[in-house]
């Protein structure tokens, strides 16, 4: 397959239908589509001379849907725990400040710009000057440090 653009149009619709039937939704798949897409269109000179690249990106979209679900699991799990709201109310802000203090700055910022600023993962990589992945990345490894500390405490308790 030589031309993406070609090869975008004849795939992407049909693409969309498969993945939001397959993960359940609509917003989703397109939101998981539109990444895999991109990543098809940074890398395409490999993807392109791939025996199947529509394989290749359902893959790469599967991943990350999954991925998000996660991230989305362990927001809610944190929130509820720390039952923080977007305007962040001084109590609950004082007690996020307490839970992420230990964690090494990016970390703390990310978490911090995600739950307090309530701003989007590309909106944090564009504040913070870093991808979008490494977002995602220092998202999960800080929900990961989190969940471990609040399970280590409820287990003194």
């Amino acid at each position: 397959m030589d031309d993406f653009g070609d090869w975008y149009r004849e795939q992407y619709p049909r693409f969309v239908t498969t993945l939001a039937a397959s993960i359940g939704s609509r917003d989703d798949a397109i939101e998981a589509a539109g990444d895999a897409f991109e990543k098809a269109l940074e890398q395409w000179d490999r993807v392109g001379r791939m025996e199947n690249p529509t394989g290749w990106t359902y893959r790469v979209a599967l991943n990350g849907a999954r991925r998000r679900g996660r991230r989305r699991s362990a927001e809610r799990s944190l929130g509820a725990h720390l039952a923080v709201t977007p305007a962040g109310d001084r109590d609950s802000l004082g007690e996020l400040m307490q839970w992420v203090s230990p964690l090494p700055l990016r970390m703390r910022q990310v978490v911090l710009l995600r739950h307090v600023a309530d701003l989007t993962e590309p909106a944090i990589a564009s504040v913070l000057d870093i991808t979008r992945g490494t977002v995602s990345s220092t998202l999960r490894d800080a929900y990961t440090r989190l969940a471990a500390t609040i399970e280590a405490e409820e287990q003194q308790q």
